[in-house]
């Protein structure tokens, strides 16, 4: 629902000058990297309701509370409605909408593409879509926490494209058959509001030429008592690195999260600045759609990523014309100390550009790639399991799909 490309390539304006120094090629707390090779199969198609636009976000994959071999599975979005939905998978194969859920779970406040007569603040108006759902760690079985992108796109009241993202925090104490309803107010209200917002003001008036901006795409680990958040900036002259904001858990008010800021949890999630995590882009272009796992083969933490490469075009300027998988592993969230990416083997296809409405997507075999494994737990990954991913239009036909993973050379 959403286009990036031209203000996450507007980064090589500032990173391809000669008088500013480029990303370091080495964090100087980075891991050493292990010997792995990380590969991934051929497509594979999945059967689903025709009537689902698949997906928006990352998808979350839980195991049923009952007990059974039944995965509930969160994700956005529905048609017309920007939001959550709940469906239920036994083979990973076939998904059906869960019983006892009525999707969507969770909606904003106004259909994806209405305004009001004047500029509302509302951190959600249009769009709250699930990156990912989790248990809380510090509270009985039951109390989820979505962590999910909000968005406005109505600038002095009037629609555009480009959206104003912040990442928000809903909690629901039903296993998520029931989250917060929606408040008129740029900081929301109880158990539902934001946690990360870019420094830059959400714009009051319609711009001309409209701009995507804020903190975006997000994906959430629990590790411990703390939630860590990694998302995309979305600005430009930004230098194409994912980012990490983490919060301490088992408080009764509000999550208050710091981002990750020149080499330490420093900065506020709300305007705070902050700075990459990883030692080097992988690619040549910059990092998109990242998610944290902990990865029980490598006993290391797993970042897994889209790494967009770009070139430059008749007229000069850099374009996408090719995306793949990467990823990166740590010995600690608390230093991120990433070590330098990894192709993701079989990963990589041609992004093809002007899809969807207006022209307005790209298209790409392999966008919100989610990661999971059958057996581990929730949020954990092993050696082998599911990637589950969009091929297609990011903002318009697109199909949801899966591949097999397989990580060899990992410590036993």
């Amino acid at each position: 629902m959403r286009k990036l490309f031209l203000s996450l390539l507007m980064f090589f304006a500032v990173a391809c000058d000669p008088n500013v120094a480029p990303p370091p090629t080495q964090s100087p707390t980075g891991t050493t990297a292990q010997k792995i090779t990380f590969s991934v199969g051929p497509d594979q198609t999945l059967n689903y309701p025709n009537s689902l636009i698949l997906p928006d976000e990352h998808t979350t994959f839980m195991p049923s509370p009952s007990g059974s071999n039944t995965y509930l599975v969160f994700g956005a979005t529905t048609p017309k409605v920007s939001g959550a939905l709940v469906l239920a998978t036994s083979d990973l194969h076939t998904f059906t909408f869960a019983d006892e859920y009525s999707s969507p779970v969770m909606s904003p406040t106004l259909g994806f593409t209405t305004c009001k007569s004047s500029f509302d603040p509302e951190f959600d108006l249009n769009y709250s879509a699930p990156g990912s759902v989790l248990q809380d760690p510090t509270r009985s079985p039951g109390n989820l926490i979505m962590v999910y992108e909000a968005e406005n796109h109505c600038p002095g009241g009037v629609w555009q494209q480009p959206f104003y993202a912040t990442v928000g925090i809903a909690r629901s104490s039903d296993n998520g058959k029931t989250w917060p309803k929606p408040m008129d107010s740029e900081l929301g209200g109880a158990g539902r509001y934001p946690v990360l917002k870019l420094s830059a003001p959400e714009p009051t008036t319609a711009e001309k030429p409209s701009m995507a901006l804020g903190n975006a795409i997000p994906s959430a680990y629990a590790d411990g008592s703390y939630l860590y958040i990694s998302y995309l900036l979305v600005q430009p002259g930004n230098d194409g690195l994912a980012r990490v904001a983490r919060a301490k858990l088992g408080g009764a008010g509000p999550l208050t999260f710091l981002k990750w800021y020149n080499g330490a949890f420093s900065q506020p999630g709300i305007g705070g600045q902050d700075s990459g995590v990883l030692p080097s882009h992988g690619c040549t272009g910059y990092q998109n759609m990242a998610q944290i796992s902990y990865n029980e083969a490598l006993h290391s933490y797993l970042m897994t990523f889209v790494c967009v490469s770009v070139k430059k075009d008749a007229g000069d300027t850099f374009q996408p014309y090719q995306a793949a998988w990467y990823f990166s592993t740590a010995t600690s969230l608390e230093l991120q100390n990433w070590n330098s990416p990894q192709l993701i083997e079989n990963s990589q296809y041609s992004v093809t550009q002007a899809c969807g409405e207006v022209g307005s997507g790209d298209s790409f075999d392999g966008w919100y790639p989610s990661f999971m494994s059958p057996g581990s737990t929730a949020g954990n990954t092993s050696k082998t399991g599911y990637v589950f991913f969009m091929d297609g239009c990011d903002t318009g036909k697109r199909t949801f799909m899966s591949r097999t993973f397989t990580i060899t050379g990992a410590a036993e």
